[in-house]
Parts: structure tokens; C-alpha cells; sequence
């Protein structure tokens, strides 16, 4: 198979967004990071807030100059929107686009937006994205230590005809080119994201760990051992073959791990779970899940409340809190 190029700092041109005023809407997780992260490569930026935001004094603190939403907007040439999915059209309509100027450019670091019509930009503004592939607490530690983590760009509206150049200038400047960014769509980076979470990231990988553990207990085992066969070693596995791949993984383990594994792993993720994971990609190219997800947020969350009480009390919840806080922070 033919990989498509991927983008490194050869291939870009900082001095692209270093020309711009920068605007980054949000300082949550990846407002922070990417704000941080283009200071650091000598960019002029600002974080534009809500008035009376509890994160203006930090980010003042962090060394970042702030100004309301709306101000910035009308200062800024390049703003990058990094607020939750759930509320960014409603600011988008309120504060941003009434100070939309022709030849801005709108950067977006998810496609959920764009690609479910939630905010629909005029014609005479760039719309690209760019979209680290990890959180920016873990953007913002690669890039202090001179390293980086991939990411991908699309670009939705090409008013200026540079979009691209930009959006691999601003790539650049955040520190995804140090490892590599790819051309993607939003379309494509939308579902796949959500996708890779429910199946695999926050919904497989924990609900499979939660199960499994489940099942030791019920069989009357110690729960120390349990914990650590099911959760704690897990990290040793992906850190594996994380790196360097599946089959480096299978050679670095015993003969008996890799024959039960491959044995019993594909009797355990069969067709039935497969057929899920199809049914789940199916509601998110459908629109059911993403209609789901915004009546649930306009009623105030009730369903995700009450999951996450019931997360609380799961069995493996408990005893994480209490090794983890034994291993590590009891010296």
C-alpha cells in the first residue's frame, strides 16, 4: 500500500503565520497547548474569551494576551476555534460571525462543526483544519521537549488560495510537523474521530478492561492480582507494539501469551462485536449519533450525569485510585 505524503518541517513555511494575527478562541486542553505552542515559535497570538471567563486570569498568566470574543475577532486575521463541539455553534453565531471580515481565515482543530452544517462560514473566509492527533496536554509536552505528535489538515473553503500552505504553516508552528501531518477532510476526520473513540479509545479499550476484571472477581480472585493482569499491564502492551507494531509486540512475548492471545482474542472480538462496530459507524454517518449527542446536550446532560455516577461505582474504579495512589505518589 501507497502512502499518502506526509508533511515535515521541510515542507512548510512558518513565516506564513508568523505574518498573521492569531487568534485562539478557547483556553481548555487544546486552546492552552496551541496557544502556548505559538508563542513559543514567536507567533503573534491572543485567546479572545467570554467576559468574566474564569480562564482569563490564567491565561493571562500563562503569559498570553487576552481580549473579549467579539474584539478579537475584528483584530485578529487567523482564528482558531478550540471550544467544545456542544456549545462552538452557539458562539460562533453570537460573537464570531457578525465580525467576519472577507479573506479571514477560520481554523477548526475537529470537523464536527463544519461537517454537520452547525456553523456554516460565508463564502469569504478560508475554512481549514488542523488536528493534532493526541491531547494538548500531551502537544504541549512534546513541544517543550523539542518533539511534536501527528496531526492532519483538510481544507473546506479555499477563499485566499494559500489555505493549505497555511494550514501546514500553523502545523508548523504547534509542533506537528516535527513528526508529520497528512491531508485528510473534514468528513473523513469527523467520522473516523468518533469512531476511534466509541470503538476503540474511551469506549472499547475500558469497557474491554472494566469486563475482563469483572470476570476475575466473579471467579473469586484477588483483586490486587486482577488489577494488575487487566489494567496495569495494559500499558506495557501498548507501549510495545505502539512503537514499533503488532508483530514486534508478538515477538517480544512468550509463545504462550502470543497463542492465547491471538486464539482466544479473535474468539472474544468476533463477528458480533464486529457488526457493532459497523452498526456504530453507521449511526455516526447517518447522523443518528450526532443528533443524540445534541438533544442531549440542549436537555442539560441527564443521560451522560447519570453515566458517569454509574461509572463511579464500577468495581475497578475504586481499586485504581488506591494502588495507583500507593505505587506512585507514596514514596
Amino acid at each position: 500500500m501507497k502512502l499518502p505524503k506526509i508533511y515535515k518541517d521541510k515542507d512548510t513555511d512558518l513565516k506564513l503565520i508568523k505574518e498573521k494575527n492569531i487568534g485562539i478562541i478557547g483556553f481548555g486542553n487544546q486552546g492552552r497547548a496551541q496557544g502556548l505552542n505559538l508563542l513559543g515559535s514567536g507567533v503573534d497570538v491572543k485567546v479572545g474569551l467570554r467576559e468574566g471567563s474564569n480562564s482569563w486570569q490564567v491565561a493571562v498568566d500563562s503569559g498570553l494576551k487576552c481580549e473579549a470574543i467579539q474584539d478579537l475577532v475584528s483584530n485578529c486575521d487567523f482564528i482558531s476555534l478550540l471550544i467544545p463541539d456542544q456549545v462552538m455553534g452557539e458562539v460562533y453565531s453570537e460573537f464570531i460571525e457578525p465580525h467576519l471580515t472577507r479573506g479571514q481565515t477560520l481554523l477548526f482543530s475537529h470537523g464536527y462543526n463544519i461537517h454537520y452544517k452547525l456553523i456554516q462560514p460565508p463564502e469569504f473566509v478560508n475554512v481549514i483544519m488542523v488536528a493534532p492527533s493526541g491531547a494538548g496536554t500531551e502537544l504541549r509536552k512534546q513541544f517543550k521537549i523539542s518533539k511534536g505528535i501527528p496531526g492532519l489538515i483538510a481544507v473546506h473553503q479555499d477563499y485566499s488560495g494559500n489555505s493549505f500552505e497555511l494550514a501546514l504553516s500553523y502545523s508548523k508552528a504547534i509542533g506537528l510537523t516535527r513528526m508529520g501531518v497528512f491531508e485528510s477532510t473534514f468528513k473523513e476526520e469527523t467520522e473516523t474521530d468518533l469512531f476511534g473513540e466509541q470503538a476503540v479509545l474511551t469506549g472499547g479499550i475500558p469497557k474491554l478492561i472494566q469486563s475482563a476484571y469483572k470476570v476475575l472477581l466473579e471467579a473469586g480472585y484477588n483483586p490486587i492480582t486482577a488489577w494488575f493482569v487487566c489494567y496495569y499491564e495494559l500499558k506495557t502492551i501498548v507501549d510495545m507494539f505502539h512503537s514499533k507494531g503488532f508483530e514486534f509486540m508478538n515477538n517480544a512475548i512468550s509463545d504462550t501469551a502470543e497463542y492465547g492471545g491471538i486464539t482466544r482474542g479473535n474468539r472474544i472480538i468476533d463477528e458480533h462485536v464486529q457488526n457493532e462496530m459497523r452498526i456504530t459507524l453507521k449511526e455516526i454517518q447517518n447522523e443518528q449519533f450526532h443528533n443524540e449527542w445534541m438533544l442531549e446536550s440542549e436537555n442539560g446532560y441527564p443521560a451522560l450525569n447519570k453515566l458517569r455516577e454509574e461509572e463511579k461505582q464500577i468495581p475497578i474504579e475504586e481499586i485504581s485510585k488506591q494502588l495507583l495512589k500507593e505505587l506512585f505518589e507514596n514514596k
